[in-house]
């Protein structure tokens, strides 16, 4: 069963993903489909474990998550969180999920300063999703499957290699007149990406004191070895701050691997930090 739940508010389908050609050492499988309101894509490499094993084992994650973690279910945790009822039905398992899931909001919140992630739970789902991604890549470890590529709504978590060689994908350019990939990447270790923008879906990120997001300040795309869901919550916290010099600053004041891209002087530029360079050596 797919599950379709319209509950994330983020809507990144501007992050476009492309895999580069490979041998034909060992067959690639592929699960896609659509979960949290936006679509799933994941490839992982041929294993003793059948593809319909392996597709039950994901979709009873994104049942967990959306009991968990829908702020548009109102019948799941975090909705019985917001309006003050009793959760002690909720098996442990979702609970569990829904502790770790504040925990990385709050660990995203000290570094980026002054912006609630998740204020009356309504932003609780900028880090579920990206937490959707960690569970997956959790159980595909536990399968023993190491070489993988799970997309969830331009939430990314790679792992291993591609027949012997790297994963790639691409960002797509923001601008809507000018189609196509903004900048390609090969993936030459296992890295979690997230991306926050509001150029497909003006207006559902607030920034800090409910102040809008200056219009120059495009996307925001964070890389971290271990967390998606960590790397969410920092994308969503930067591009809140709403302005292209904080968010430049912020980036480099807590040394994050992140890239921007924004408008200046009418033209589509971009920021890369130190750190995001490194990490695709």
């Amino acid at each position: 069963m797919i599950l379709v739940a319209n509950f994330f508010k983020k809507s990144l389908l501007f992050f476009l993903f492309f895999l580069g050609a490979c041998s034909s050492n060992n067959e690639i499988l592929s699960i896609s489909g659509q979960a949290f309101g936006t679509f799933y894509d994941i490839k992982f490499e041929e294993s003793q474990h059948n593809i319909k094993e392996v597709n039950d084992e994901i979709n009873n994650i994104f049942t967990s998550v959306n009991q968990c973690c829908s702020t548009y279910k109102s019948d799941s945790l975090v909705s019985f969180k917001r309006d003050n009822k009793n959760t002690d039905l909720f098996n442990e398992e979702v609970k569990n999920y829904f502790q770790e899931v504040v925990k990385i909001s709050v660990k995203a919140n000290k570094t980026v300063e002054g912006f609630i992630l998740f204020d009356n739970y309504d932003y609780f789902n900028a880090v579920a999703k990206g937490y959707a991604v960690d569970i997956v890549s959790s159980k595909l470890k536990q399968l023993n499957i190491e070489n993988f590529f799970i997309n969830i709504g331009g939430e990314i978590r790679v792992e291993g290699m591609k027949n012997k060689n790297f994963w790639k994908i691409g960002i797509e350019n923001p601008l809507s007149n000018q189609q196509g990939i903004y900048k390609p990447f090969k993936i030459k270790q296992s890295l979690s990406i997230a991306t926050s923008g509001n150029y497909r879906n003006p207006g559902h990120i607030v920034g800090i004191g409910g102040n809008k997001i200056d219009q120059d300040v495009l996307s925001i795309s964070v890389m971290d070895k271990k967390s998606t869901a960590y790397a969410d919550a920092i994308a969503t916290g930067l591009f809140a701050l709403g302005k292209v010099d904080l968010i430049k600053n912020n980036i480099k004041d807590n040394s994050i691997p992140a890239l921007l891209i924004f408008k200046g002087n009418e033209k589509l530029q971009s920021f890369e930090s130190k750190q995001w360079k490194e990490l695709l050596q």
